[in-house]
């Protein structure tokens, strides 16, 4: 394996070398369980005598280490991946097979310079997307919770399939301003999603859920004379099984929902329902 200082850096960030060019493809939507072919064209370089491999980025951490390839040799990282190359079209190719959401992420190829010791440098392609989605599966109705902090508000919905799905937040005042919604797949093959946005301090909010052609209002009116007004929520479920913000082993469900949900809110609105959660389970 190759272990390079540059692996702190993003790929992006890591400046190309002479007039190297990586071109990764095949990127895109992939099933669960399916086997990912990618490809790189080269040029710019002696494609023959040059150490080439794949890494996988993930948004947070380090770029990982997938494939070497030399011009006898190869190496993996995993039984499951493979590598090859095409030295009449100087292109090398990259195989996984059973894939998993952990597969998910950003692929490059690179071309590894110098002498072959701890001074040799990285230079990376511009990479393909690749995003692992959840196998057939029964339909699964979602649950829905509301979250809300003075003027912030989440609505989370977890554990549903497939994962088209409508969201809406409304209010009983003006508009609520700033909607997004993210939508990831879970491990356990199922999806999650949450939608936020902003809403006057003292106005009802209701999240609506349109799934699989049934319905789920879930409403939040602000009490400011209960013990922690920062957080509540009132479920009024047409379409779900039992109520989850029942008891304490439920609150602790919710609350590790919205930590499962912490990088999703990171990439769309920061709002102060999530940190507020956080303050509570740590």
């Amino acid at each position: 394996m190759d272990g390079l200082p540059l692996l702190i850096l993003p790929p992006s960030l890591i400046h190309s070398v002479e007039q190297t060019v990586l071109e990764e493809s095949g990127g895109g939507p992939h099933q669960a369980g399916t086997t990912l072919k990618l490809k790189c064209q080269t040029s710019g370089f002696q494609f023959k005598t040059s150490k080439l491999g794949w890494y996988l980025w993930a948004p947070g951490h380090a770029p990982l280490w997938l494939t070497s390839l030399k011009s006898s040799s190869a190496e993996a990282r995993e039984d499951r991946i493979t590598t090859s190359r095409e030295d009449a079209g100087s292109r090398i190719f990259l195989q996984i097979e059973g894939l998993g959401l952990r597969d998910s992420g950003q692929y490059h190829c690179s071309r590894r310079v110098g002498n072959g010791d701890d001074t040799d440098k990285l230079v990376f392609g511009r990479g393909t997307d690749v995003t692992v989605e959840p196998g057939p599966r029964a339909p699964l109705s979602p649950s829905v919770f509301l979250m809300r902090n003075q003027d912030s508000v989440a609505c989370l919905i977890r554990n549903f399939h497939p994962k088209e799905l409508h969201v809406s937040l409304a209010s009983s005042g003006a508009l609520i301003s700033h909607q997004a919604l993210a939508l990831s797949p879970m491990a356990n093959g199922t999806y999650r999603a949450v939608k936020i946005g902003r809403v006057g301090e003292n106005d009802t909010v209701t999240c609506s859920v349109t799934h699989l052609g049934k319905e789920i209002h879930v409403s939040h009116q602000p009490d400011h004379t209960g013990p922690d007004p920062g957080i509540a929520s009132e479920q009024k479920l047409s379409c779900t099984e039992k109520n989850l913000t029942e008891g304490p082993e439920q609150e602790n469900k919710l609350f590790l929902s919205v930590m499962g949900l912490r990088l999703l809110f990171m990439k769309t609105v920061a709002i102060n329902v999530l940190f507020t959660a956080m303050a509570l389970i740590s």
